[in-house]
């Protein structure tokens, strides 16, 4: 049986997107002590085989990326070795544009000075809806030596105990970068509001009473190209399924 129960919110031939639980990591290794609770271990009950003929199919499905243990949310993985190499590039060339939800200690502060509108958002290179018209935050704030930019918004906020100033905020996050760590650091250090529940960046204090329920940080969504039907036999075999009127 499935070491734990992992969703899948889209599948094909190709590649996947499974949702990712909170406090479970994505890769073992040797002496992690992790065994089968692995998000890796658990993909081969979770999804379905590719169809028999499928071209270079990999012996198992494996995450083309990572995400932090204590982060949920859209996790991508690719079932043929061609999808793993092109998922693979789309991530390192940073074509693949992911969007985050957190919910954040404090009532965050929005300079004049750092705040963009959608249409410069879009310009850097981050996924952001046509119809959206609002204004953005820039971290351009670098980690480790290299580049780092995180564009933000406040969604809403609410009155919450033990929370700095009493407050807690959802944020929407889009990284441009993908350092280490970059959505906690960024919010608990230029912001100075961190991510409900962050053991490591919250400052301890009273913020150790709201570490209960896990961090409070959701990948929910994810853009990208498809792995198979943007090749030059994928679009051709695109075009055979819509004649045939097949989705």
């Amino acid at each position: 049986s499935a070491p734990f129960h992992l969703p899948v919110v889209y599948q094909d031939d190709y590649f996947a997107i499974v949702n990712k639980p909170e406090g479970v990591v994505v890769f073992g290794h040797k002496n992690g002590g992790y065994g089968r609770n692995t998000v890796k271990s658990t993909l081969p009950y979770a999804l379905d085989p590719p169809k028999v003929g499928t071209f270079s199919v990999m012996r198992r499905a494996s995450p083309v990326h990572r995400l932090d243990r204590a982060t949920s949310g859209l996790l991508v993985v690719a079932k043929t070795k061609p999808a793993m190499q092109e998922l693979s590039r789309q991530f390192k060339e940073r074509r693949v544009k992911k969007t985050y939800t957190a919910i954040v200690s404090g009532k965050i502060q929005e300079p004049s000075e750092t705040s963009i509108t959608s249409k410069q958002a879009q310009e850097l290179g981050v996924c952001i809806e046509n119809s959206e018209e609002a204004l953005w935050q820039i971290i351009d704030d670098d980690l480790e030596n290299q580049s780092a930019v995180t564009i933000w918004r406040p969604l809403k906020q609410w009155p919450l105990e033990h929370a700095w100033n009493n407050t807690a905020t959802m944020v929407e996050l889009k990284p441009k970068t993908g350092r280490y760590h970059q959505l906690r650091r960024h919010m608990a250090w230029i912001s100075e509001c961190p991510i409900l529940g962050d053991k490591k960046y919250d400052g301890g204090g009273n913020a150790k009473l709201l570490r209960e329920n896990g961090l409070f940080l959701c990948s929910n969504k994810v853009t990208l190209e498809h792995p198979y039907f943007n090749t030059a036999n994928g679009r051709k075999e695109w075009v055979e399924m819509k004649n045939k009127g097949i989705d």
